[in-house]
């Protein structure tokens, strides 16, 4: 009876440790920014390249909060005010972020400016609980994004091994056909080879037909002085 009991309490423990972990993605935190250490929401990408997190983080921003971000250069933040959005109600906000690269990644860091505070969990739960999910939504779209670029980059050097695979079989194809040529060559020469050799052997015997006849034409220029009319 116990051991029935156990196991649903078990996955449902699992579950929940899941989901959590999930939600973790987004760090409620405080770090340094513009106007000194601030609450902030931070989001660690792994292998994904600071460039595409910066170009995402512009587009979901314009989608979600209406915001045009723009890079303040001397602080490196990318920044926009006087917003609105459905999950802050009808106060006004300003982003302000950054994003940076990490060993093995980059990371996302938010701060949500609601005017008399920055948005957390101590001053608006309610708040700080709409923007974690909405930047939640971000990191899966960052992580699908990453993947989907490693899948390419997987594909391509499949590609390339393919196209490997394809110049050696050309030169395996092309090198069997020169063998071919080759073999038909060597016998080609071990036939010449055969033949020149009984001609060789012929014509030692026709050497030795020609200087008999050359002795005979000596011995009769010998006795030219004895010969007969």
């Amino acid at each position: 009876m116990q051991s029935k009991f156990f196991f649903p309490v078990l996955l449902l423990l699992l579950s929940a440790s899941a989901v959590s972990a999930q939600w973790n993605n987004v760090i409620e935190t405080e770090r340094m920014m513009s106007f000194g250490s601030r609450p902030a929401f931070r989001m660690e990408f792994p292998n994904t390249d600071a460039g595409l997190v910066e170009d995402l983080w512009k587009d979901y921003a314009k989608k979600n909060f209406g915001a045009k971000l723009k890079k303040d250069k001397k602080s490196g933040e990318w920044a926009a005010m006087d917003l609105k959005s459905a999950m802050m109600g009808d106060d006004k906000f300003s982003i302000y972020s950054t994003v940076e690269k990490t060993d093995g990644g980059s990371a996302l860091t938010v701060w949500f400016d609601a005017g008399s505070y920055f948005v957390n969990r101590r001053d608006n739960p309610g708040h700080t609980e709409e923007v974690s999910r909405a930047l939640r939504q971000f990191y899966i779209d960052v992580r699908r994004a990453g993947i989907t670029a490693e899948l390419k980059a997987e594909e391509d050097k499949l590609k390339d091994l393919d196209k490997k695979q394809k110049t050696m079989q050309r030169d395996s194809d092309g090198m069997r056909k020169d063998i071919e040529s080759w073999k038909s060559k060597i016998a080609k020469a071990e036939e010449d080879i055969v033949k020149n050799e009984r001609d060789q052997e012929q014509n030692l015997v026709n050497q030795e037909a020609q200087r008999r006849a050359i002795e005979a034409v000596r011995q009769r220029l010998n006795n030219v002085e004895n010969e007969r009319n």
